[in-house]
């Protein structure tokens, strides 16, 4: 299962509102579950089972292009 469109949407949308220092921690979360890890990259908790448990790799990359951010550069173990 994965996540639909509207709810890849969505969450871009809330997080282009947050401020600058949330929406850092949330880039590291984001562009470390891109890459196929938990989230705890952040430091605050293996977040993707806990928020995100029909999310698939695919879809955090998605998320991450919509907001301009590079996975694929993203220096995040």
């Amino acid at each position: 299962m994965s996540a639909t469109q509207q709810e890849i949407n969505n969450t871009v949308e809330y997080f282009k509102i947050l401020r600058a220092g949330m929406r850092q921690s949330v880039e590291v979360q984001f562009m470390h579950m891109a890459k196929g890890g938990d989230g705890s990259a952040a430091l605050e908790g293996p977040i993707r089972k806990e928020y995100y448990p029909t999310w698939t790799t695919a879809d955090f990359q998605k998320g991450g292009d919509m907001m301009g951010w590079d996975y694929n550069n993203a220096r995040i173990q």
